[in-house]
């Protein structure tokens, strides 16, 4: 291929040379075709961008900082309703853990010796003795400290009975 040649600088209309304005020479065998293909649309109307000049402006979203601020509420909020349920999973806990000292207390009481029919909602005391657990209607100062040591009784809670045949420890 033939190389363009220098263009003549330009004379006004007054006959003076403009040195302003020199073309540059181009070097054809240098130009990518293929690369100028990729920059040119066969079906201008199918883009998303503009690509004539004076066409529609589409001015792209921000979709990286929409997206990033839809991400940091979507985590606070998932992060809020985990704990939510944290806090509900530790109050569950809790609960079964007083129902499993409820069966436990519950166990020993009905094991027991009892000379006495217990009342739903009644307060007793039960005694650890030497010969095994005791529910009795007397409380630790009802017996007195002599005669606790002198029976060998140690106080072991003061527990209600329950609507449901349960017992609930109010002291231990």
């Amino acid at each position: 291929m033939k190389k363009a040649t220098k263009a003549q600088p330009s004379e006004s209309v007054s006959g003076a040379k403009d040195n302003k304005s020199h073309a540059r020479e181009i070097d054809v065998d240098s130009i990518d075709l293929e690369r100028m293909k990729t920059l040119v649309s066969d079906a201008p109307g199918s883009s998303e961008y503009a690509v004539e000049k004076g066409g529609v402006a589409f001015a792209p979203t921000k979709e990286g900082a929409i997206k990033s601020r839809a991400f940091k509420v979507m985590d606070e909020q998932i992060n809020m309703q985990m704990e939510n349920i944290m806090e509900q999973i530790q109050v569950l806990a809790r609960q079964a853990e007083a129902l499993k000292d409820r069966r436990t207390i519950s166990e020993m009481i009905y094991a027991a010796k009892m000379s006495f029919e217990p009342l739903v909602g009644d307060t007793y005391y039960l005694y650890d003795t030497p010969k095994g657990k005791v529910l009795s209607i007397l409380s630790p100062e009802d017996f007195g400290e002599k005669k606790l040591k002198d029976t060998q009784f140690q106080f072991f809670a003061k527990v209600r009975l329950l609507a449901d045949c349960t017992w609930d420890v109010l002291e231990k």
